[in-house]
């Protein structure tokens, strides 16, 4: 973990996602949500750092408004499934650890793009769910920083096997577009 990483009260799901909306639509894969889209597009046509931080902060909230109080899988997934629909999977984790990583790495070959998964590690003295963007998957594991409109570099570099491990704790959860 990055010294002075920072989470918000549900593992930094709304900002994860709004990094994720945001460099999916990067690799023209674009939500359906209309406003979100707008919101890409926004932070795309920024001229300075300070109107950059300022569309993609209005992208954050616009996540959060449609996240609520949602931080469960099953709902994320769900609104996940709403903004890519059948072009979203959630089948990363299925199978042995062997089946896992060949998936992950099957998929970051054919794709090459990042992905959502949820793995449960100690912060603050709890054990508690944290939302990762996985960028790669070698003999560790690359997780964007969650909020790239802010100065603080939380990027992470995980072992794989610590990775498989916390993700395995929280049941594999993950979000993918095919």
């Amino acid at each position: 973990m990055v010294d002075g990483a920072r989470y918000d009260g549900d593992g930094n799901l709304r900002l994860v996602l709004a990094t994720w909306i945001y460099r999916l639509h990067q690799r023209g894969v674009d939500p359906a949500d209309e406003a979100l889209a707008a919101a890409c597009a926004k932070v795309d046509t920024a001229t300075d750092t300070a109107s950059g931080d300022a569309a993609g902060e209005v992208l954050v909230e616009a996540v959060s408004e449609r996240v609520g109080s949602g931080a469960e899988p099953d709902a994320v997934a769900a609104l996940a499934h709403q903004l890519y629909g059948d072009d979203l999977a959630t089948d990363l984790g299925e199978g042995t650890r062997a089946d896992r990583i060949a998936r992950v790495r099957r998929y970051q070959f054919d794709r090459s793009l990042p992905w959502v998964a949820r793995i449960l590690e100690r912060r603050d003295g709890h054990v508690a769910p944290s939302w990762l963007l996985v960028e790669r998957a070698t003999d560790r594991v690359h997780a964007l920083d969650p909020n790239p409109w802010n100065d603080v570099d939380e990027t992470r570099y995980l072992p794989l096997r610590d990775f498989l491990v916390l993700w395995e704790l929280d049941g594999c959860t993950s979000l993918r577009v095919r």
